[in-house]
């Protein structure tokens, strides 16, 4: 009896991180980039940071987009906690700072994105800088390194 249980247990677990795997797996892995198909009229790219910062206790989950739909593309940062909206989201991607504007808990562009996305190609690392409605800052990096490969990706597989 005790044989049976514990082949059935480990068939269901077998079964299961299959299920769930298949439901996390992403269409093409570019460096820490990931292309990743969004509805069936869209997808994205997107990273996690390679490295946070802040004085805060609880924080969900931290991306960087790209999306495409159709022929329109824009970026996007989803921050983990809601954005502090009379502050303004800070984007350096190598030297140059660019303005973003918070909106709940994601932050979008206020220049046209395809300038970031140009700057994203040719650059090496990407911070941001952002606060929230409790007055914490944060600080996320990311690395740019197979950007334009994940990128290229999107155009083409999208």
């Amino acid at each position: 009896m005790i044989k049976i249980t514990f082949i059935a247990f480990f068939t269901l677990l077998f079964l299961k991180s299959n299920i769930f795997a298949h439901e996390l797996s992403f269409k093409h892995d570019h460096g820490k980039w990931t292309l990743k198909e969004v509805g069936k009229n869209g997808c994205s790219i997107f990273q996690m940071p390679i490295k946070e910062k802040g004085d805060y206790t609880i924080r969900g989950k931290v991306l960087f987009y790209v999306f495409k739909e159709g022929n329109a593309e824009y970026v996007r940062i989803d921050a983990g906690y809601p954005y502090n909206t009379d502050k303004y989201v800070k984007v350096t991607i190598d030297n140059k700072n660019y303005q973003f504007f918070g909106e709940d808990d994601s932050a979008w562009s206020m220049k046209d994105d395809n300038i970031i996305i140009e700057a994203m190609k040719a650059g090496k690392s990407m911070t941001v800088v952002g606060y929230s409605k409790k007055g914490t800052e944060t600080t996320d990096t990311y690395t740019l390194i197979g950007f334009t490969k994940a990128y290229n990706s999107l155009q083409q597989d999208c």
